[in-house]
Formats: structure tokens, sequence, C-alpha cells
């Protein structure tokens, strides 16, 4: 007699996920995020751009860098892995609403791509609260606020394209961010530091 497969309950033992698989799984969507934020930019700057260096004007100042972020690997290997993983959280959580307007606001070709990035954004966010709980880490409610449709960041007199183009630097600049805080957290969590 063959048993049929058990159900799995939220909360069962015996249908736990392990932690390895859920690194693994937020690695390929935080991954994943960063090739699509790369290919929107791209898309956006060839199209928009006309040849323009938009990219030398584009202001230092992206909404999130209220968010204490390392400079390079070496600050970023001495954060501890709460630390690195609440960081994590703070930047998905920035860009919630910033991926909702541009999804509607973007032109119609890239609005395809920026709503999917968006759900794959929130999708990872749920992820990042699952490992979380694994961990036994609190995860800070802070977050940097995106101030509105044109960041505070482009002066008034800059166009509404330089606004998203500037808007796409920043998400492209973050989920890189993102995806490499998620490759140390792996390396060090999963493979004690042997990577």
């Amino acid at each position: 007699m063959v048993l049929p497969n058990p159900i799995c309950t939220p909360g069962s033992l015996q249908c736990q996920v392990l932690l390895s698989d859920l690194f693994d799984r937020a690695i390929r969507l935080s991954h994943y995020i960063h090739s699509l934020s790369t290919e929107i930019f791209e898309d956006f700057d060839q199209q928009y751009s006309q040849g323009r260096q938009l990219l030398g004007s584009v202001l230092s100042s992206c909404h999130t860098s209220s968010l204490n972020t390392p400079e390079d690997k070496e600050q970023t290997l001495q954060l501890q892995h709460n630390e690195l993983l609440s960081l994590v959280h703070k930047l998905l959580r920035s860009w919630n609403q910033p991926l909702q307007h541009l999804a509607m606001e973007a032109p119609d070709h890239m609005a395809r791509k920026l709503k999917e990035a968006e759900e794959h954004t929130k999708v990872l966010q749920g992820g990042i609260e699952r490992i979380s709980g694994r961990m036994l880490t609190d995860l800070d409610d802070f977050y940097s606020p995106w101030l509105g449709p044109i960041d505070a960041a482009v002066p008034q007199r800059e166009s509404y394209m330089f606004a998203i183009y500037h808007l796409l630097h920043c998400f492209r600049r973050d989920s890189n961010k993102i995806d490499n805080y998620m490759k140390i957290l792996r390396c060090r969590m999963i493979h004690a530091n042997n990577c």
C-alpha cells in the first residue's frame, strides 16, 4: 500500500525548506533582478540618451543614499550577518514605491519588465523575511523613503526622462549591491566562509 504524500501545513517541521535552499532561491532571484535592472537601464539609455552622456550627469545621490551601505567588499565583509541581512531588506523595501511608479510611468515597452522587477523584488523581500526568521534575526522596519515621482535629488529643471533615467540607474546600482550582499551571506552562513 502506498501512502499519499503528506500535506504540508504552515510551520510543519516535516516540510521545512533547508536554509541553503532558501539562500539558493534568494540568490537566483537577486541575480535575475539585477540582470533585469541592467537590461531595463541599458534599453532606456540606448533609446533615450541619443549618444548624450547622461550617466556623467547622474547625481550620486539616490533615494537610498541615506542607508549606510559599505563602500567596498572589505567594508561589506566587516558587517555581521544580521546587519547585512537587514541592509538587504532595507534596500528592497526602499524600492517598493519607486518600482511601482516606474512600472506605471515608463514607456510601454519597458513597463512590462518594470512590473516584473517590482513583483520579483517583493518576492525576494518575502524570502529575506523567511531567511531572517530561520536565522532568528530581527529585521529593522526602517527603510529609505522615496520622495515622489521627481526625486528630490533631481533638480526641477531637468526633464522627466532624466528623472526616470536617474531612478533606473539607482535601481541597477542597488540591485547589484543586493545581489552581492546575498552572495556574501550565503558564503558565510551556508559554506562557513569557504567560497
